[in-house]
């Protein structure tokens, strides 16, 4: 381990080892299994995949008896949203195993790029089901496939939903713009998501300059360096806000922007949550030339140059139909999106399951 951050992460897992699985809602369970950190050689992940099926199964007889629905011998599924959960599937086949993939782990910056390669190939290896949040990565896990000449695997373009009913508050009379949004300077231009290095703080700053008398509020937590932005009058970072309120933040918002940086090339593969989120508000969107962006019409408008996302944010600004843009995305809504998910790994799988 490296620092202070992760013994102080080992703690926190060490608490919730004690605390055991936590129920949430409905019939959903949390557990934060205590393992070996990022584990290199055979012994660690044998340990590890110990140590989570005994973590496992007193989870399950706790849920077990809290809820008949889950009184099961075993799970039936195990689904996965990160590679590095290869480890602690069962060494015998037990249940059909479905990857949930969202990213091209081994291209984040911050990450161990090569070690979560290496883990999502024996992922894959073990998947019944890819899901896949954009097609290009829908590509790459198909060329994985290709080359483990594994075929049975069934990949599928599953992009992300959307909580409507949540985000349309901001189209509420009921709803009030937050006190530190009353006093900035309108048009406001608004961004929510972790600060990140993918983040274009070039073209912000440039974007603000060019345009001294709008607001640009950049919401989340920041986790690189922004030395940047100071001194851009502006440019307002507020901090992260809880999921909850972010339809709230929404209804201050004139438009929305998405500045990823296009000289990352993980941006050939991600598709942002946060475009399906900001239309169900009804936010109109400025956003960099993003391949799963570009196929929502005017509501989206992708964009490389500043004289383009200039236009383009004057464009969205004037937009006077926010319902009409929020109604398009009622279709979208997770129900719908989860229940052809389910679908699909009944028909691949030919189990029925315990229903999400």
């Amino acid at each position: 381990m490296r620092g202070g951050k992760d013994w102080g992460r080992l703690a926190r897992r060490l608490a919730g080892m004690l605390k055991g699985a936590e129920r949430k809602e409905n019939y959903l369970w949390v557990l934060a299994p205590v393992l070996i950190p990022k584990p290199t050689v055979r012994w660690q992940c044998v340990l590890n995949n110990c140590l989570f099926r005994l973590q496992e199964g007193a989870a399950l007889r706790r849920a077990r008896h809290h809820s008949p629905l889950t009184a099961r011998h075993s799970p039936s599924e195990y689904w996965s949203f990160i590679p590095n959960t290869a480890d602690l599937l069962p060494r015998r086949r037990r249940g059909a195993v479905v990857y949930y993939c969202t990213d091209n782990w081994s291209l984040f910056s911050n990450l161990n790029g090569v070690y979560l390669a290496a883990k999502e190939r024996e992922l894959v290896a073990r998947a019944d089901v890819v899901f896949a949040t954009s097609m290009p990565l829908v590509d790459r896990i198909r060329a994985m496939l290709d080359d483990t000449k594994r075929y049975r695997t069934q990949v599928i373009y599953a992009p992300h939903g959307v909580e409507h009913a949540k985000f349309t508050k901001a189209l509420s009379d009921d709803t009030h713009v937050p006190a530190d949004m009353l006093r900035l300077s309108k048009p406001v231009v608004g961004f929510y998501g972790n600060i990140c290095s993918w983040i274009d703080f070039d073209l912000i700053v440039r974007l603000a300059m060019a345009r001294p008398g709008w607001s640009f509020v950049l919401i989340g937590a920041v986790q690189c360096d922004v030395d940047r932005l100071e001194g851009v009058a502006n440019v307002h970072l507020v901090g992260r806000r809880e999921h909850d309120v972010l339809p709230v933040y929404c209804k201050a918002f004139s438009v929305a922007m998405i500045p990823y940086d296009l000289a990352d090339p993980r941006m050939e593969t991600v598709n942002p949550v946060k475009g399906r989120e900001l239309l169900a508000a009804g936010v109109p969107i400025v956003a960099a030339d993003l391949p799963e962006l570009r196929g929502f019409g005017e509501d989206i408008i992708c964009c490389r140059g500043d004289a383009e996302w200039l236009a383009a944010m004057e464009k969205q600004i004037a937009r006077q139909d926010r319902s009409e843009i929020s109604q398009r995305m009622k279709q979208e809504d997770w129900s719908s999106k989860v229940a052809r998910l389910r679908q699909e790994v009944e028909t691949v799988c030919g189990n029925a399951g315990p229903q999400m």
